[in-house]
């Protein structure tokens, strides 16, 4: 049987067994050896997976995902893929599909793609170096410039959604955090949102999402929550999370214009861009805090990835405004 979690974020309640089974039928893979699940992440399941053709990673998206979701989603991977960015392999079904339903477990959707050998940023414990950290960037501005602008969805901790977070989960917070909180979204809600440039942005540039590959390489995984945002929402959420650092001494904004002038290299960004994306960047530590609240207080979910945004956050508000 599947552990609880499997089972909270899945249509789904029975043994996962059966269902990697014609999963890789399928796929045309062959048997499965073994299988795992990744533990990490809220919503979709991730599966390791390992047959005598090699290992492989398979996603079974979650219960809260429409069939268009799925399919916005596996369209926005393929434009990825096909762009260059450094996504793991798709494999494609027998006759060309990317998508797998499985019928008979409740018409749950997956996809698979090669599994890539290395750790992520979370696992290793640390944020990127100085020269992966200009790998980071030459991934992101090459996600920034692909042409498309794909359905919008809503997904509440993205940091145009900031008011409406705090709405949620505002009398679950402290009020010495508050006032944090609240300087926070003062200073976004002087941004002209709508008038900043926008692009297809991946919109989880986080440790967990980032992977240093054994090869040297540096993939970049889940782009469930790809949107068409403002373009410097994709450095904000690098420098709130993945280049948040316990140890580091260097202020959030001083690594939010390192970040900007970076990424300039690949992709010149506009003087309004460039005064913008501090304040933008502390509202995205401002969303891992709540988003955190939201988790435990309204979605009863007080795992430790939960203690650990929780943490990143404050740690991250009190340093840059205290």
């Amino acid at each position: 049987m599947q552990k609880k979690g499997v089972a909270r974020r899945l249509d789904y309640t029975g043994s996962l067994k059966p269902v990697v089974d014609r999963l890789c039928d399928f796929y045309g893979i062959g048997k499965p050896n073994n299988f795992s699940v990744v533990e990490v992440g809220y919503e979709d399941c991730n599966i390791a997976i390992r047959t005598r053709k090699g290992k492989y990673l398979a996603k079974i998206f979650s219960k809260v995902r429409t069939p268009e979701d799925v399919d916005r989603y596996a369209e926005i991977m393929r434009r990825v893929v096909d762009s260059g960015v450094n996504h793991p392999e798709l494999t494609r079904a027998k006759n060309g599909d990317i998508i797998y339903r499985d019928r008979k477990a409740n018409g749950i959707h997956m996809v698979l793609m090669r599994f890539v050998e290395g750790k992520t940023f979370l696992e290793l414990d640390r944020s990127p170096d100085t020269d992966e950290l200009g790998k980071v960037l030459e991934q992101a501005a090459m996600i920034n410039r692909i042409d498309y602008q794909p359905p919008y969805l809503f997904d509440s901790w993205a940091i145009p959604n900031i008011r409406l977070m705090f709405d949620r989960v505002q009398q679950f917070i402290s009020p010495e955090d508050m006032k944090l909180v609240g300087e926070a979204i003062f200073r976004y809600d002087r941004i002209p949102v709508t008038s900043l440039p926008h692009c297809l942005v991946h919109g989880d540039f986080t440790k967990a999402n980032v992977i240093r590959g054994d090869d040297g390489q540096l993939y970049i995984l889940d782009f469930s929550v790809a949107n068409w945002y403002p373009r410097i929402q994709e450095l904000a959420v690098i420098t709130a999370n993945l280049l948040f650092d316990k140890n580091d001494s260097m202020s959030l904004q001083v690594k939010s214009e390192m970040v900007a002038s970076e990424y300039a290299e690949f992709n010149p960004l506009t003087e309004e861009e460039k005064k913008y994306l501090y304040p933008y960047t502390l509202a995205g530590v401002a969303m891992e805090f709540m988003g955190s609240h939201q988790e435990r207080f309204i979605k009863g979910n007080n795992s430790e990835e939960t203690k650990y945004w929780f943490n990143l956050g404050r740690e991250g508000l009190r340093r840059a405004l205290l």
